[in-house]
């Protein structure tokens, strides 16, 4: 009984080698459960489960077969879609014309989160009353469904909110990258060194009335040979604003030209961030002072709820001219 224990477990095991044409004809007539891994290893899982189911008359040994089969079948993937419980309703049903429904469905119950349930009630007969298979197979299998979809249903809520933190804590380091006159990469690849000096904040003023204009603070940052202009920009308005940018449209001296912008990307609602204009400068060419033509280019996003962070990509962009901003050639000496 150990030997014959020991060659079932070898033969069971995916790993072995054997040549199972070969064994299957040197095996004993009475070592039947012996024979059904070797032709489950041959792919003839309904003779194996017939040796099984009746031969042996052992449901069980059945039942552990099929869950062998489940088992590799879910290590090799998407790669093996049949249902390693059908072949055993099949047989059940072949066999046992008497006991054989009872035998499906009682497979079918306990193996309810595995088997295929559509292809297994289409094999039961057409004459088999559905309160036979309600109780022990239907509603706990009803059930099983609602409870998935409620796991997934707190795991997409978990999900969202997750998602939301990350945009939230994404859209902030952002925001914090560009607050400051040294923290924004693309102004220290400049390498401008320390400014001359800094301006007083002015409130920025659009030149007509929008209906959505963000409060806009200019400040002015000189430097040897060039101009920074810092728009610290506040939405005080329900909706996220996004690519908020301050523009030079125009400048009145050629020894004053706008060299690169820095937007702001996303800005939540009550949020403040920097958008940023860099202009090269020759302040001995300057005829004293230059009128530089500004604007505000920002889009407010449409979203489905303001405090989510949720934005979607769609949204109405604007163009609005500001206030003129005077540059003086004596303000870039220390």
């Amino acid at each position: 009984a150990i030997c014959r224990q020991k060659l079932r477990r070898f033969l069971s095991w995916p790993g072995a080698r054997v040549h199972e044409e070969r064994i299957l004809a040197a095996l004993p007539p009475t070592f039947l459960q012996e024979r059904a891994p070797l032709l489950g290893r041959l792919g003839r899982h309904e003779e194996a489960l017939r040796i099984l189911y009746k031969d042996l008359g052992n449901l069980d040994l059945a039942l552990e077969y099929c869950d062998t089969r489940y088992g590799h079948q879910q290590k090799q993937g998407p790669r093996s879609n049949a249902c390693a419980y059908l072949p055993l309703v099949s047989v059940a049903l072949q066999s046992d014309p008497e006991n054989g429904v009872k035998s499906a469905i009682q497979v079918m119950a306990m193996r309810r989160s595995r088997i295929d349930k559509f292809a297994a009630l289409q094999m039961l007969p057409g004459k088999v009353p559905v309160s036979e298979v309600a109780r022990p197979f239907l509603i706990p299998a009803m059930v099983d469904n609602e409870s998935k979809i409620r796991r997934l249903k707190v795991t997409a809520a978990l999900l969202r909110a997750k998602y939301v933190s990350l945009k939230k804590a994404l859209t902030e380091a952002q925001i914090q990258s560009q607050a400051s006159l040294h923290a924004v990469p693309a102004l220290r690849n400049l390498h401008l060194g320390d400014p001359i000096q800094s301006s007083k904040p002015i409130n920025a003023k659009p030149a007509h009335s929008p209906n959505i204009f963000p409060d806009v603070m200019i400040l002015k940052h000189y430097f040897l040979r060039h101009l920074v202009i810092q728009a610290k920009v506040t939405n005080d308005h329900q909706r996220p604003m996004a690519n908020i940018a301050f523009v030079v449209a125009e400048s009145s001296d050629e020894a004053i030209q706008p060299l690169l912008q820095v937007p702001i990307k996303t800005l939540p609602s009550s949020a403040t961030g920097s958008a940023w204009c860099v202009l090269t400068a020759a302040p001995q060419r300057m005829d004293g002072t230059a009128v530089l033509t500004c604007e505000m280019r920002y889009t407010v996003l449409a979203v489905d709820n303001p405090a989510s962070l949720h934005f979607v990509s769609t949204g109405r962009s604007f163009v609005e001219e500001i206030q003129d901003v005077e540059v003086h050639a004596a303000q870039f000496a220390y």
